[in-house]
């Protein structure tokens, strides 16, 4: 229903927009009246919160935002904006986005949406490798059952982010009573869940999703049965299964080697584009001991690579290069940023200098999709120093709302300063996202404000130098200030 009726005011916003390009001011307005009553219908008739608001009257932005947002699969909005739940329209919208892709004999890569996981079939049962967000574990059981009458002998978490380690609540029945599935993470995976269940609030939060759907008790969430520290090989079904452990996009990411086979799960460490390797809402990434699991990985000789996003590869010269190279980028950034705190530059001089050599910048798997280089510098700083970023002032800064009010000032009053943003809109949009920035800290209960940020940040996220984190940081201060928008316009109505 949800999603038939976000079509339905695609096609109502399409009608109103021909009319616009075709019309004059008439048509304009006929086309603005259109547009407002056919949100009005979708955000009554589907209870949509504000964030949803936002995408259904700027629809143009979730192209742009979802060009980057599927993670190397399948997008899904109704699954990108509530990964935590485990029931829903999301469910049948995984199982029909999802599908299983044999790689090499008893051997798959099931695709869901922005995420995969892997299927090995031994002689004693099945090995699955992540289990998916919340509604993507009844999708692989499916899938799972499409290829193999075999049960669910182990399940390996290579770490417990929502979309790898959130489905396996689905799972649990696929083994027998005489000899139940076991799960394995590496020992600091406990600690993350704990520390998701502690901080729900700041992660709903810093990740747009619905509060209610995260776990609020060790009872939402299947930890593992048996952990390990530093590697650990597995005997199944007359195969070895190695565990290796190496700090990466988490404190507790490992990735899966099955010798056997030449197969390799690289889990987050390798991702397909630049990886989420600098994203500044999430918890500290270790950079340096990514680069060395890459290389320890393109060693391997593997012929099959399983990735957790993107697809599968079956060249081992391919695999080998694109491991090695994402390794020598990583290790550039590494390099660039240590060597400006050692020559005591400033946090955003360094961040802002980073350049990757041509032939790292123009590879195929390294273009910018969720962070930039800069942000995985300023991710390694985050690591070697402390919070301070080198202005003098900002160490015990006045309160933002009173420096705010200050430049308004400045500028000659708030309407000023809302001027001067709107006229860089076109030329410089990043500078206007400043100027508004100080404006909103200044007076978020004026009407201007409020419109100005909405329109600065949709042009900011329609920018193509925009990435999809930085992407959505802007929708979610538009957010803010349509709230503001509805508070008021509720408020003048009674």
């Amino acid at each position: 229903m949800r999603t038939l009726l976000v079509s339905l005011l695609s096609l109502v916003i399409g009608i109103a927009g021909g009319i616009w390009l075709t019309k004059s001011d008439s048509g304009q307005a006929v086309a603005k009246v259109a547009k407002e009553s056919a949100v009005e219908l979708v955000v009554e008739s589907a209870s949509l919160g504000t964030r949803e608001r936002i995408m259904l009257e700027h629809p143009e932005m979730l192209e742009a935002i979802s060009r980057g947002g599927s993670f190397g699969g399948k997008h899904s909005t109704v699954i990108a904006t509530d990964l935590f739940t485990k029931s829903g329209a999301g469910i049948e919208e995984a199982k029909e986005l999802s599908e299983i892709i044999e790689v090499a004999p008893r051997t798959w890569l099931i695709r869901l949406p922005i995420v995969n996981a892997a299927l090995f079939e031994t002689d004693d049962g099945l090995v699955l490798v992540d289990t998916g967000m919340g509604v993507g574990g009844p999708a692989i059981l499916d899938l799972m059952r499409q290829v193999s009458d075999q049960p669910l002998h182990t399940i390996i978490y290579t770490h417990g982010h929502v979309d790898h380690a959130y489905g396996t609540w689905a799972l649990m029945e696929a083994g027998t009573p005489e000899r139940p599935i076991e799960v394995i993470a590496q020992d600091k995976l406990p600690t993350r869940f704990d520390r998701y269940i502690r901080m729900r609030g700041s992660l709903a939060n810093y990740m747009s999703q619905k509060l209610d759907s995260l776990p609020d008790s060790r009872d939402d969430l299947v930890y593992p049965t048996r952990t390990f520290s530093d590697r650990l090989e597995l005997e199944i079904g007359g195969e070895t299964f190695v565990l290796q452990h190496r700090e990466g996009e988490t404190d507790d990411q490992l990735f899966v080697w099955v010798p056997s086979r030449k197969a390799l799960a690289s889990a987050d460490y390798y991702q397909g584009f630049l990886p989420n390797a600098g994203n500044g809402k999430r918890m500290q990434r270790n950079i340096e001991e990514w680069a060395f699991a890459l290389r320890e990985m393109a060693n391997l000789g593997a012929e099959v690579l399983l990735p957790a996003h993107g697809a599968e590869i079956t060249d081992p010269a391919l695999i080998s290069e694109n491991l090695n190279v994402l390794a020598e980028a990583l290790e550039f950034v590494l390099h660039h940023t240590i060597s400006g705190l050692n020559a005591g530059l400033r946090k955003d001089q360094i961040a802002d200098s980073v350049k990757l050599p041509e032939h790292l910048a123009n590879h195929p798997t390294l273009r910018v999709q969720y962070v930039t280089p800069s942000d995985i510098s300023k991710m390694v700083m985050k690591r070697y120093t402390g919070w301070w970023d080198d202005v003098p002032s900002n160490w015990t800064p006045a309160p933002r709302k009173a420096q705010g009010q200050q430049i308004a000032r400045l500028a000659g009053g708030i309407d000023m300063l809302v001027a001067e943003a709107r006229g860089l809109i076109e030329t410089d949009v990043v500078m206007a996202c400043h100027l508004t920035d100080w404006a909103f800290l200044a007076a978020p209960e004026n009407p201007d404000v409020q419109q100005l940020v909405i329109d600065v940040y949709r042009a900011r996220v329609l920018d193509p130098r925009s990435n999809t984190m930085e992407m959505l940081n802007y929708v979610k201060v538009m957010t803010e200030a349509r709230e503001l928008q509805l508070a008021g316009n509720h408020s003048a109505r009674h």
